[in-house]
C-alpha cells in the first residue's frame, strides 16, 4: 500500500471511532490486531486479537458514557506501513495530548501503540474511573479531581 493509502486508513479509524461505527472499525483491522496500552492503570497491557480489543473498547465506552473522542492534528506515514497520529484525546472532562503509533499491513491496521504525554495523569484517571467506589465510575458523570489539576492544564 502507498503512504497516502496508509494515512487514509489511519484517518478512517478515527472517523469510525467518532461515529461509534463498530463495523467500520472492525473492517479496518486485521483478524488478530495487537494493542499496546501503557501505564500502571487497570486497562494497561497488551491486547491480542479482536475479542480482547473489543473488551478494552467496551470498558473505555462504559467509562466515557459516549462523551469524548480524538481530535486528529496530524498523521505522518512512511513507505513501510508505520503511521504516527498526533491527537488530543478527550474522555468526559479529561483532555490530554496523545500519540498513537500504528502498523498498517495490506491496508489494514495490525498493531497499535499508545503514548501518553503525561502517563501519571492517564494512570490516575483510569485508576479512579474504574474503581467501584469512584465518582467517575461508569455509574456517574464526573471524573475525580485532585489537588494537582492546576499542574495539568489539559484537565478541565
Amino acid at each position: 500500500m502507498s503512504s497516502a493509502a496508509n494515512q487514509d486508513t489511519v484517518r478512517r479509524i478515527y472517523e469510525a471511532y467518532a461515529a461509534m461505527d463498530i463495523a467500520g472499525i472492525d473492517a479496518l483491522m486485521v483478524d488478530e490486531p495487537v494493542m499496546h496500552v501503557p501505564g500502571r492503570h487497570p486497562l494497561s497491557g497488551v491486547y491480542r486479537g479482536k475479542e480482547a480489543m473489543w473488551g478494552y473498547l467496551a470498558q473505555v465506552a462504559a467509562v466515557s458514557g459516549g462523551e469524548g473522542g480524538f481530535v486528529v492534528h496530524a498523521v505522518t506515514v512512511d513507505d513501510e506501513g508505520h503511521c504516527v497520529a498526533l491527537l488530543t484525546g478527550t474522555i468526559r472532562q479529561f483532555v490530554r495530548p496523545v500519540i498513537h503509533v500504528w502498523s498498517v499491513r495490506d491496508g489494514l491496521l495490525a498493531e497499535y501503540w499508545e503514548a501518553n504525554l503525561d502517563q501519571q495523569a492517564e494512570d490516575d484517571f483510569w485508576t479512579h474511573a474504574l474503581a467501584p467506589e469512584s465518582p467517575a465510575s461508569p455509574r456517574t458523570s464526573e471524573p475525580p479531581r485532585t489537588g494537582d489539576d492546576q499542574a495539568r492544564p489539559w484537565i478541565s
